[in-house]
């Protein structure tokens, strides 16, 4: 009788030891799918609140850019049908003969060209000019858009073309959306630098510099991801479709 009753009792507590790793298990789990939740609210909300104190700029580069838009659509209406029709052929003819150019030439070439473009926002925000540097290139890459899509819709005047037109400037709207944050933080940074003389002296520090410069290089990052998309859709929608 002792003897079962021992038995009993001994597996009763191993019982209670194989169980006590397996709740200390899920109770770590559970810590860290709470702390993995928190951490993401707390990314989120401090996404929010910087998005949050730089909204009139973005409210205004992308003013800014839309009108771009507008005056590049009217310009291309303004010419003849002969003119928009040999433009809708060039560009046909251009991505049509990708297929024989290096691409990791192009891919290269289009970030190089966003990294110039960039690397002028970047400057732009140490110094006064920010607001005349930022708001002349979104207006720059508004009249561009628009002109490009007024060739599309215009010149080409087919399914296809609208189409092209449509998936081009939904990868445009991708990267000006990056350029315009771009913008954004460069006002922000120019206008923290020269609210006054005394700011500019206290504020122009490293850490400063390098929190503003890292944002930018998120950003030249960002770009990139968009151009090579870019650089290998179109083409090959051309190559399949065209």
């Amino acid at each position: 009788m002792f003897i079962r009753n021992g038995q009993a009792a001994n597996s009763k507590i191993s019982d209670i030891s194989e169980l006590t790793p397996n709740i200390k298990n899920k109770t770590k789990k559970r810590k860290k799918e709470k702390s993995s939740i928190k951490t993401t609210e707390n990314k989120i909300s401090r996404f929010t609140e910087y998005l949050s104190g730089r909204k009139y700029y973005i409210l205004f580069f992308s003013i800014v850019y839309i009108i771009g838009l507008l005056i590049g659509a009217i310009l291309i209406k303004n010419l003849s049908a002969k003119d928009t029709s040999d433009l809708c052929s060039l560009i046909d003819d251009y991505f049509t003969g990708i297929p024989s150019i290096n691409m990791t030439a192009r891919i290269f070439g289009s970030i190089a060209l966003n990294m110039a473009f960039l690397f002028g926002i970047y400057i732009s925000g140490v110094t006064v000019f920010a607001p005349f540097i930022c708001s002349a290139f979104c207006l720059y890459k508004g009249l561009s858009g628009g002109f490009m899509m007024g060739v599309y819709i215009i010149g080409g005047s087919t399914l296809f073309h609208l189409g092209v037109c449509g998936i081009n400037f939904i990868l445009e709207l991708f990267e000006m959306l990056f350029f315009i944050l771009a913008c954004a933080e460069s006002m922000s940074f120019s206008r923290f630098l020269f609210r006054s003389e005394d700011n500019f002296k206290n504020n122009l520090s490293f850490k400063n510099v390098s929190t503003y410069s890292s944002r930018h290089l998120l950003f030249l990052i960002l770009l990139s991801m968009t151009a090579i998309v870019q650089t290998i859709v179109i083409p090959v929608i051309y190559t399949v479709w065209g």
